[in-house]
C-alpha cells in the first residue's frame, strides 16, 4: 500500500473514534466481557513497542481503504473468525 494511502486510512481510523476516545477511560481491572477504547496513537505505540494487535475492519462492505494491516471480518463471521486467535490477542476493531 502506498503511503499516501497508510496516511488516508490513518487519518480515516482517527476520525472515525475521534467522537468516541474523547469520553474513554480504561476499565479499572481485566474483565472479558467489557471492551475498551484505544486511540490510534496507543495502537501505533504498541505496534513500536514490538506488539502485533490484530486489527479488526467490522463494515460490511469495504471499499478502497482499510487501516494498516487489517483484515475485513463482517458482523455475520465474527465468532467463528475468533475462535481461531489466541485469547491474549489484542484485537482491535473498528467501523464507520
Amino acid at each position: 500500500m502506498s503511503l499516501s494511502l497508510r496516511i488516508i486510512a490513518a487519518i480515516a481510523v482517527a476520525c472515525s473514534f475521534a467522537g468516541l476516545l474523547r469520553a474513554a477511560e480504561p476499565a479499572p481491572a481485566f474483565d472479558p466481557q467489557v471492551a475498551r477504547r484505544i486511540t490510534p496513537d496507543e495502537v501505533q505505540r504498541r505496534r513500536a513497542a514490538g506488539e502485533r494487535p490484530i486489527i479488526v475492519d467490522t463494515r460490511s462492505s469495504v471499499g478502497d481503504v482499510i487501516a494498516q494491516d487489517a483484515v475485513q471480518v463482517n458482523n455475520e463471521r465474527i465468532e467463528s473468525w475468533a475462535k481461531d486467535k489466541p485469547k491474549d490477542a489484542l484485537i482491535v476493531t473498528y467501523c464507520t
